[in-house]
């Protein structure tokens, strides 16, 4: 179970930071349209599964396609330093966030969606709106995100992969679901802390799936 820890250590560190900046505006958003609403922690359990399954779906996809890219052990060679490569620039451009980080994470269609999802969810209260704007949450373009999806891609057993879009999912949920309590208690030095250890991990983390592609590729 080793090779789950970086991946766990990465969502949990980054949880009380990245996720609050990423996808605090979607969960600010929801807690207002239901405020009055007497069932509220029912609901943000409900739009976090969602969330987390959004996860799981993209990872499925990501996982497909890395898979078909694996024709051979080459290929699958290449493959891994590609992916190996992607994760030390994303970890790079998640620590300075510079220009790199602003293209990575720049997704028109997702603006364009957000805003479709967020005109649907104003029209319904509780259960409908935890479901849709859950399931939105889970497409932000988001650094983190690409991390783990780049991770799912690079197992070759499905339910390895399926495993990690699930950690991620799950070792993000304590954080988002105390969202206003956490916010509050931790300052903003201790965010930081966190999500530059988790940022190095995701570099480390590329280094040596990088050199397991170089070797396999020898």
């Amino acid at each position: 179970m080793h090779e789950f820890l970086a991946p766990f250590l990465v969502a949990f560190l980054s949880s009380f930071g990245h996720c609050y900046s990423m996808c605090g505006g979607f969960l600010v958003a929801f807690l207002n349209l239901n405020s009055k609403q007497k069932n509220l922690f029912f609901l943000v359990c409900i739009y976090q599964i969602f969330r987390i399954l959004a996860y799981i779906i993209l990872g499925v996809i990501f996982i497909l396609f890395g898979n078909i890219l694996a024709i051979n052990s080459k290929v699958q060679a290449i493959f891994l330093f590609i992916l190996g490569l992607f994760m030390m620039v994303l970890g790079f451009a998640l620590i300075f966030r510079g220009k790199i980080l602003s293209i990575i994470e720049n997704n028109i269609l997702f603006d364009i969606y957000a805003k479709n999802a967020i005109r649907k969810a104003i029209k319904f209260k509780g259960i409908k709106s935890a479901i849709i704007l859950g399931f939105s949450n889970g497409f932000v373009p988001c650094g983190l995100v690409y991390f783990f999806l780049a991770s799912a891609m690079s197992r070759q057993d499905f339910f390895e992969g399926f495993l990690i879009m699930l950690i991620f999912g799950l070792s993000t949920l304590s954080a988002m679901l105390l969202f206003y309590k956490f916010s509050q208690i931790i300052s903003d030095f201790f965010k930081k802390i966190f999500n530059y250890l988790s940022y190095i991990i995701i570099v480390i983390y590329g280094i040596n799936l990088a050199y397991i592609g170089f070797k396999s590729f020898q």
